[in-house]
C-alpha cells in the first residue's frame, strides 16, 4: 500500500476511534464514519446498513452524499445483494469489476448503483456473533481492494459495530442516568491510567459502585498463562478464589446472573485478558459495557508498560555492555526484576525471526531479552547446570524451528566488572558458531579453545598485522570473491580433513581429481606449498581470515 494511502487510513482510523469514544448518538456517529470512510479509502460511495432485532432486513442508516436522503428509505430483505452474503458468511465479500453483471447483487435504482463497477462489503459483528449490519464501499472503475484496505474496513467495522451496540445498550439504559455517568467518569478514569497500579483499583472499586454489587474481583491473565489470576478485590478482604484455570471457566460463565453472581469476561481484539467476578448484582447489560471498557484499558497499559519496560531494557542493557559501575544500575535492574549479584551469561542470537524470539521468550522465563531488527541479545540467569545446561535448553528450543539461528553465550558473569566482558564474550562465541560449524549453531565461549585468541586479534588493531600465510590465505579468498570459485572453501576443508583426499572430496561432492587440480590451483593463486608448508600455521590463518570476514 503506497505510503500517502497508508498515512491517511491510520489518520481516518484516529478520527473514527475519536468520534466512535466521544459520542453515543448512533445518526451523528455513523453520517461521520461515512465522510471519513469515503476519504480514507478514496471510494465514490459509502453506505451503512443496520440490521432489524430479527435479522430479517438490513435498512440504510448512513449513506454518503449524493445519497444521504435515501437514509430509511432502502431495505434489503434476508439474501437481497452483496450486504447480506457477506453478512450471512460473517466475512467481507468483494467484486472487482462489472459489479451489475455479478448474481450476488441487486439493483437499487435510487443507489444509481449502474455507475459502480467495484464494491466491496464488510459485515458488521457484535457480541455473540450477532448481526449488526454491514458497510459497503462502491467505486466506478474498477478496483482491486488490497488485504490493507480490507483489513482497515474490518477494523473500522469492528470499531463500528461496537460504537452502534453502545449506543443501544445506553437507549435502551435511558432511564439510569446516574448508572450512566458513572460508567462514564470510570471510562475516564480507566482512560486516564498508565500503569496497572493505578487502573485496576479505579476499576474494581468503580465496578462495584457503578452495579451495586457487595464484592467486585477482577481476574487477569498472565500473557501464555493458562489461569487467571486474582489481582485486585473490593472490598480488599473480600474472600474469593485466587486462580481459575482456563479449564474451570466455562461453568463459571453465564448469560445470566446466577444466584446473585455475575462473571464477565475481558475480551480485547479476540483475545482474553481477564475476568471480572460480581456477587450481589443482576445488572448484566451494564456489566458487559463495563467488560468492554476496562478490557480496552487493560490492553492499552499493558501495551505502554511492554513499549516502557523494552526501552528500559534496551538502556539498561546498553548501559551494562558499556561497562557503566553496575551499582548505578542497581534500581533499574530492580525495576526489570533482574539481580545483578546473581550469576548471569549473556546472549547473543542474529539473525533472530519472529519465531526464534517466542521460543526463547519461553524457554528462557524471566531472562532479560532485547530484540532489535533482527539482532537479540540479553542477560538469562546461569542455572545450578551451569551454562552447559543452557546451551542444552536453547538448542533444544531452536532446532525446532526448522531454520538456523546462531547464538552466543558468555560465561557466567558476576560482578561489576564482568558484564562488559561477557557481551564481548557473547559476541565472540555468535562468531564462532559459524566457524565451528555446530548444529545446532549455539555455542558458549569457554568452548572456542584457541579460537578465543583468534577472535580477539580479529577484532582487535592487530588484524593489520603483516603475516606472509595469512596474507596468502586472503589472495584466495579475494580470488574466490573475484571469479565466484570455491578454494578457500577447498582448502579450508582439506585442512580439516587432515590431508585426505577421499574424505575431502566426499565432504566437498566433488571427484578427487577435481579436488586435486583445485588443490594445484590453490598452491598457484596463494604461492603455497602444501607438502611442505606447516598445516597448523596455515589452520590458524584460514580461521583467522573467516573471522575477518565475519567481524
Amino acid at each position: 500500500m503506497p505510503v500517502n494511502a497508508r498515512a491517511r487510513e491510520e489518520l481516518a482510523l484516529s478520527r473514527i476511534i475519536s468520534t466512535v469514544s466521544s459520542s453515543l448518538e448512533l445518526d451523528a456517529v455513523l453520517a461521520s464514519v461515512v465522510e471519513l470512510l469515503s476519504e480514507a479509502s478514496a471510494v465514490h460511495a459509502c453506505f451503512v446498513y443496520l440490521a432489524d432485532p430479527d435479522e430479517e432486513r438490513l435498512v440504510l442508516e448512513a449513506a454518503s452524499e449524493p445519497y444521504r436522503h435515501l437514509v430509511h428509505q432502502i431495505v434489503l430483505e434476508r439474501g437481497e445483494a452483496l450486504a447480506w452474503w457477506a453478512a450471512e458468511r460473517r466475512e467481507p465479500a468483494f467484486i472487482r469489476e462489472r459489479a451489475d453483471e455479478d448474481p450476488r447483487t441487486k439493483r437499487v435504482p435510487e443507489l444509481e448503483d449502474e455507475r459502480f463497477q467495484s464494491l466491496l462489503t464488510v459485515p458488521m459483528i457484535g457480541k455473540s456473533d450477532r448481526l449488526v449490519g454491514a458497510v459497503t464501499v462502491h467505486s466506478e472503475a474498477p478496483r482491486e481492494f488490497s488485504p490493507p484496505e480490507v483489513d482497515f474496513l474490518v477494523t473500522v467495522a469492528s470499531l463500528v459495530a461496537g460504537a452502534i451496540e453502545n449506543a443501544r445498550l445506553y437507549e435502551e439504559m435511558r432511564g439510569r442516568v446516574s448508572a450512566l455517568e458513572e460508567l462514564t467518569a470510570l471510562a475516564e478514569a480507566l482512560a486516564g491510567a498508565d500503569t496497572l497500579g493505578d487502573l485496576l483499583p479505579a476499576a474494581v472499586e468503580g465496578a462495584r459502585a457503578l452495579l451495586g454489587a457487595s464484592a467486585c474481583h477482577l481476574y487477569l491473565i498472565e500473557p501464555g498463562g493458562d489461569e487467571l489470576v486474582l489481582h485486585r478485590s473490593s472490598p480488599d478482604r473480600a474472600p474469593a478464589a485466587k486462580r481459575i484455570g482456563l479449564a474451570e471457566l466455562g461453568p463459571q460463565l453465564s448469560p445470566r446472573a446466577r444466584r446473585g453472581k455475575l462473571s464477565v469476561p475481558l475480551v480485547a481484539e479476540g483475545e482474553l485478558v481477564g475476568l471480572v467476578v460480581a456477587e450481589g448484582t443482576r445488572r448484566v447489560e451494564l456489566a458487559r459495557a463495563l467488560a468492554g471498557q476496562l478490557s480496552v484499558g487493560i490492553r492499552k497499559v499493558r501495551l505502554i508498560e511492554r513499549l516502557t519496560e523494552r526501552n528500559l531494557t534496551t538502556d539498561f542493557l546498553d548501559e551494562l555492555a558499556e561497562g557503566r559501575p553496575v551499582a548505578e544500575l542497581d534500581l533499574r535492574a530492580a525495576r526489570l526484576g533482574c539481580d545483578l549479584s546473581d550469576p548471569h551469561a549473556v546472549l547473543h542470537a542474529e539473525p533472530c525471526s519472529d519465531g526464534a524470539e517466542t521460543a526463547l521468550r519461553s524457554a528462557l522465563p524471566g531472562a532479560l531479552l532485547d530484540r532489535r531488527d533482527a539482532t537479540m541479545r540479553g542477560l538469562v540467569r546461569v542455572p545450578r547446570g551451569g551454562v552447559p545446561a543452557l546451551l542444552e535448553v536453547i538448542g533444544r528450543v531452536l532446532s525446532g524451528l526448522g531454520e538456523p539461528v546462531p547464538v552466543g553465550l558468555s560465561g557466567p558473569c558476576q560482578g561489576e566488572d564482568a558484564y562488559a566482558e561477557g557481551f564481548a564474550e557473547a559476541r565472540h562465541a555468535l562468531l564462532g558458531s559459524t566457524v565451528l560449524r555446530c548444529d545446532p549453531p549455539v555455542v558458549a565461549y569457554d568452548e572456542l579453545g584457541a579460537y578465543k585468541y583468534l577472535l580477539r586479534i580479529a577484532a582487535s588493531s592487530e588484524a593489520g598485522t603483516r603475516d606472509a600465510t595469512v596474507e596468502a590465505v586472503t589472495r584466495l579468498a579475494d580470488y574466490d570473491a573475484q571469479r565466484q570459485t570455491q578454494l578457500f572453501q577447498t582448502l579450508e576443508e582439506f585442512l580439516r580433513r587432515h590431508g585426505s583426499i577421499s574424505a575431502t572430496s566426499e565432504a566437498l561432492y566433488v571427484h578427487q581429481n577435481t579436488l586435486r587440480q583445485r588443490l594445484r590451483r590453490i598452491a598457484e593463486i596463494a604461492e603455497l606449498d602444501l607438502r611442505r608448508d606447516d598445516w597448523l600455521m596455515l589452520e590458524i590463518a584460514v580461521k583467522l581470515v573467516r573471522l575477518r570476514q565475519r567481524v
